[in-house]
């Protein structure tokens, strides 16, 4: 699964302790999930990071 987190986080202007801040996710995990350590995240965690960065789910799944 890829997911469009970092490259969405940058857009936003957020530093990825910012965003690991505003969703309750540690920096670390986040760090993980951005560089394609971690694949298999959770829907909670997406809805998470969705809501942090004020876009749907949806919108870290697909660049279309």
């Amino acid at each position: 699964m890829i997911l469009y987190i970092k490259e969405t986080r940058t857009q936003k202007g957020l530093s990825l302790s910012e965003l690991a801040k505003k969703s309750q996710v540690s920096k670390s995990y986040l760090s993980e999930i951005e560089n394609g350590i971690k694949t298999n995240v959770s829907y909670v965690v997406i809805c998470k990071l969705a809501h942090a960065l004020g876009v749907r789910a949806t919108e870290l799944f697909s660049r279309e």
